[in-house]
């Protein structure tokens, strides 16, 4: 496994317990890390996040989220050492809810077959 890859399973690991744990932000709902992806220039750092609930929350937790990045930033400062610590981009992950959705419609599809 390469650095950038092993530094990459660290921040994640990092960015999911500073969202659940030190975050009081009453916008933030449920948030989970799905990913992270670090730019080759290591100036970006992109967070992909599935947030459950209705559409408005999730909106809402978005904000809060893009909100408190100089808080993830400096948090995550204090426990790396990187030369420069990358701006962190929040990306809305819809994997898990198009999983949901089609596993919802195959079931309906079932039941009315069986």
């Amino acid at each position: 496994m390469d650095r950038r890859k092993k530094t990459e399973i660290d921040l994640k690991r990092e960015i999911s317990f500073i969202i659940n744990s030190k975050l009081k932000d009453p916008r933030i709902g449920f948030v989970t890390v799905t990913d992270v992806k670090l730019s080759p220039d290591l100036h970006y750092l992109d967070v992909f996040v599935s947030i459950m609930g209705e559409e408005i929350n999730i909106e809402k937790s978005m904000e809060g989220l893009k909100h408190c990045d100089g808080f993830i930033k400096k948090n995550l400062k204090e426990r790396f050492r990187l030369r420069a610590m990358p701006d962190i981009r929040f990306i809305r992950d819809i994997a898990i809810s198009h999983g949901i959705k089609i596993n919802e419609i195959l079931e309906n599809l079932k039941n009315k077959t069986g």
